[in-house]
């Protein structure tokens, strides 16, 4: 395991990455530009715009938490840099955590945090998640504008049964990916951990919806995650 790790938080693996976050970073900035140019030819005072920014950054900080926990997660099995360059361009916290593992669990491996993950089980799991996140993205390319304009005309004549398939498909994707997790007798603190997620996430839904607090409803989700992974740190401390 030392081996690949070794390469995994290397100085070399660093400066690629370095390479590919300032090349985003450099995509952000020249939006901005645009932005700022576009906001002045609509007459947008510059103090509009700054309280706008201000806003929405300050807004972006609780969403980004289960990005951050996912991160830490994974940084276990695949290094430090790898997870840094997945959550932060290229994939979204659900597909990183579901690729890496049914990469590593096809291979034969217990889990993300299995010990004995091998040099080839680490780039196995890595081509998994790259070459997944490419198809997907050349497949929204190509078919990703035609989708949206068939679901629109969906919508407009009235849904049906169409506009449910696709609230259903994820529904079954997340069975699919949870009920493992949340089944698994011989690991009872992922199902107390999901249900004490989910109770306190119910908790905050419903308490924002009484008081009309809408940003405890919004924030619900990665609340409850880091309620989740405090009570699995102290159930394990406690009891194992």
């Amino acid at each position: 395991m030392g081996n690949f790790l070794e390469i995994a938080n290397s100085n070399v693996i660093l400066t690629i990455i370095c390479v590919v976050l300032l090349i985003v970073i450099g995509q952000a900035i020249l939006f901005l530009r645009i932005a700022f140019k576009r906001a002045d030819e609509l007459g947008i005072s510059k103090e509009t715009v700054k309280k706008v920014i201000t806003n929405s950054a300050v807004f972006s900080i609780l969403p980004s938490l289960p990005i951050i926990i996912t991160m830490i997660a994974l940084m276990n099995a695949l290094g430090i840099y790898i997870p840094w360059l997945r959550l932060s361009v290229m994939g979204s916290a659900v597909y990183e955590t579901m690729a890496a593992n049914v990469a590593i669990t096809t291979l034969g491996y217990a889990g993300l945090g299995d010990p004995t993950l091998s040099s080839s089980g680490f780039l196995s799991t890595v081509w998994v998640m790259t070459i997944g996140v490419f198809v997907g993205s050349i497949a929204n390319i190509l078919l990703l504008k035609k989708y949206d304009s068939g679901m629109k005309t969906i919508i407009a004549k009235g849904g049906g049964f169409m506009a449910l398939l696709i609230p259903a498909l994820f529904t079954g994707f997340l069975a699919v990916v949870v009920t493992p997790l949340i089944t698994n007798i011989g690991v009872p603190i992922s199902m107390v951990v999901f249900f004490l997620s989910g109770i306190f996430s119910s908790i905050l839904n419903i308490v924002g919806k009484k008081k009309n607090i809408k940003l405890l409803m919004e924030f619900s989700f990665p609340l409850a995650m880091l309620v989740g992974l405090a009570s699995a740190v102290f159930i394990t401390n406690v009891f194992a």
